[in-house]
């Protein structure tokens, strides 16, 4: 019989997962609309970016360089950004018309 432990763990993790990267898209919608008229939509999209690469690195990195390769965790954390990003512009796109 296997311990709950290691398995609460994995849930744990994948949840911290789902609400980052919910955060992180949130952010990349609401960073670059609020700028936008100040600074133009590409700048904004950079700085929506760089809060939410902040984010990421401080609250789940570290329990990603614990439980996952450099290859993959590039690889894996590299999806889950682009679909942040992609959501967030669909998202944007849809507020917008």
């Amino acid at each position: 019989m296997t311990s709950p432990g290691p398995r609460r763990g994995h849930v744990r993790f994948l949840l911290a997962n789902l609400l980052v990267w919910l955060v992180m898209t949130i952010i990349l919608v609401l960073v670059p609309d609020a700028l936008d008229e100040w600074l133009g939509l590409e700048i904004a999209r950079v700085i929506g970016w760089a809060v939410a690469g902040s984010v990421w690195v401080v609250t789940i990195e570290r329990q990603w360089q614990a439980r996952v390769g450099v290859f993959w965790r590039f690889i894996l954390q590299l999806l889950l950004w682009i679909s942040a990003a992609l959501v967030a512009v669909w998202i944007s796109e849809m507020t917008r018309m």
